[in-house]
This record gives C-alpha cells, structure tokens and sequence, in this order.
C-alpha cells in the first residue's frame, strides 16, 4: 500500500518540496522513493520514503548490481541525506526563501517533451513526403536535439541501462541522418537521378521514424517510472 497521504504532505512541507539529494525545487516534478527498498523489506511507513526529483529517483534506482560501475546508492545513505537536508530545512529556512526556485528538469525528464515533439514532427513530414521541397525542409528543420546534447554533456547518458542508451542513439541518429538528407535535397538544383535516390532514402526513414521515436520515448518513460511510488 502507499505512503498516507496526509504524512506525505506533511514530508513534503518540510523539505520544501526541493528534492532531499539535489536540493533542486521540483514543485509537482517530485516523487518519494524508498530508503530501503520493498524488495529488501522496506515498508510504507513515511519514516522510509525520502522525497526526490525525477532525475535523482532514475538515478537511484538504475544501479546494476550485476555490473557494477561507480557507488550505489545505499538506504542508510539515503536516510542521511534526508535527514540532513530536513536539518538543514528546520534550522535555516531563511536561506530556502532566498535560494532561487529552479524548477527546471533535468535532461532525462526533458528528452522525454523533446522526443514526443519529435515524433509529431515526424508524423507531419512523413504526410508531406510525397512532395519534396521547401515545405518538407521547414518541417523537418523543426526537429530537436539540444536536451540530448544535454544528456550527454552532464554525463545522464551513462545511467541508462544498455538497451535504453542504444535506442536513444539510434533514434538521434536517425534523425540527425534525415536532415542532411533533407538539406542534401533542398540544394539540389537539378532533380537527376541521385536526387530520386536521396528521396528514396528519406522515404525509408520517415516510412517507420515516428514509431522509433516513440518506442524510445517509452522506454525512457519506463526508465523514469521504474520503482516510482507516488500518492495521487
């Protein structure tokens, strides 16, 4: 059964709704995990939940005990951080007013708005693939890749388990592929035959790209829920 809910509001009061190990605000972009894991006999009993941010709770819980790779995170630290961030709540909540309220999500979370967007872009320019040209260009222009660059830069990547980090691959990959091929044609001044053969190679991206995007943007959202614990 879950965390009662009126312990929980009161949990969430006392951290301020930040996250108790990024100290991000996470306003409703929060989630409480267990300390202990039910798995490993963990209960309900808000005592064991600790309140995190998307982020932070995929973290927490993508640590493969079959490979091993940096320092899981442990219950008894989990408890620490929580009750050391709740310390830190109840002694100085001066410095909480005066701390900037960044709710901004981290790049997992923000992939999964960026892929959804990618895949609406991709369904329009498939409708418009049988006339190649400007209008294909704009719409295929439209397709985004900066909280994938972001997932990279800070390192979020590596937590991925090894079928989620090959799917995002590919599917950026994938789209990045359609927009040389798309710009390949825009530029093209005469249509000869190697201009019919790049139309043939973008209709056989954009033929299943919509589904890829989204079978990847499952797979994150599963990576994110996975474990999750939250009170409605």
């Amino acid at each position: 059964m879950p965390f009662r809910q009126d312990e929980v509001e009161h949990l969430l009061v006392e951290c301020h709704r930040r996250c108790c190990i990024c100290h991000r605000f996470c306003g409703v972009k929060m989630e409480l995990d267990h300390a202990l894991p039910s798995a490993e006999g963990g209960t309900d009993d808000i005592d064991n939940a600790i309140p995190v941010c998307f982020e932070c709770h995929a973290e927490i819980n993508s640590y493969n005990d079959d490979h091993p790779r940096g320092r899981k995170f442990r219950s008894d630290e989990k408890k620490k951080h929580k009750d050391q961030w709740l310390r830190i709540c109840r002694e100085n909540p001066g410095a909480l007013i005066a701390a900037p309220r960044n709710s901004d999500v981290g790049p997992i979370q923000a992939m999964i708005d960026e892929l959804e967007y990618n895949a609406c872009t991709a369904r329009q320019a498939r409708t418009r693939s049988g006339s190649y040209g400007t209008s294909l260009h704009r719409v295929v222009g439209h397709f985004r890749d900066e909280e994938f660059g972001r997932a990279i830069a800070t390192g979020a990547i590596s937590i991925l388990n090894d079928e989620l980090r090959e799917s995002l691959l590919t599917t950026y990959a994938a789209i990045g592929e359609l927009k040389e091929l798309i710009a390949a044609i825009t530029h093209q001044s005469n249509r000869d035959a190697a201009g019919g053969y790049v139309d043939g190679q973008v209709r056989e991206v954009l033929r299943t790209l919509p589904e890829v995007i989204m079978a990847t943007h499952d797979l994150l959202l599963g990576f994110l829920g996975r474990e999750s614990n939250q009170d409605e």
